[in-house]
């Protein structure tokens, strides 16, 4: 039988570990409001604080973007003229996988466009790969990979990357 400090010390893990889950998921979940409300490069600012200093936002047809103010700008060319258009980024749940101050998790995203009067159609379905990092006891993204779901081979490795995170 295991002693009361063994138990509570197995509990304070289970418990920090579910609380690195809703803490990641949470960070993933902002980012569709962040995004949605970035029309002007201060909002983006604040979406690209969700990076670390020298993250990478990589965009699947887009461009790979490294450091805060590059991710920031890579929403000017065409996204700030989306925003007062309607546009929605929903994320799909993640799944999630914690080893120490480092996660994983990859998810589905898709991002609907606002057309006409009352009509909405799916403008980009992507795969996701977020690489996160513990910094001063918040989680961060070191790395977003987002490949489209068009078949791309990229899409298709970057998901079978799930073997290898289910027990």
């Amino acid at each position: 039988m295991t002693s009361i400090e063994e138990r509570l010390a197995a509990l304070e893990q289970e418990v920090r570990l579910q609380r690195d889950h809703i803490e990641i998921r949470q960070l993933i979940a902002s980012y569709g409001p962040l995004v949605d409300t970035s029309d002007r490069l201060e909002r983006a600012r604040n979406l690209a604080e969700l990076w670390t200093e020298d993250g990478v936002y990589d965009i699947g047809g887009l461009g790979a973007y490294e450091g805060r103010e590059a991710i920031a700008g890579a929403f000017e060319t065409r996204h700030f003229s989306q925003v007062p258009e309607g546009i929605c980024h929903v994320m799909g749940l993640p799944y999630v996988t914690v080893a120490g101050d480092e996660a994983v998790a990859l998810n589905y995203s898709c991002v609907f466009q606002h057309e006409g009067e009352d009509r909405f159609f799916p403008w980009r379905i992507s795969a996701n790969r977020w690489d996160l990092v513990r910094r001063k006891a918040r989680w961060m993204i070191r790395r977003r990979t987002n490949r489209l779901m068009t078949g791309d081979p990229d899409a298709l490795a970057m998901l079978r990357h799930i073997d290898e995170m289910v027990p």
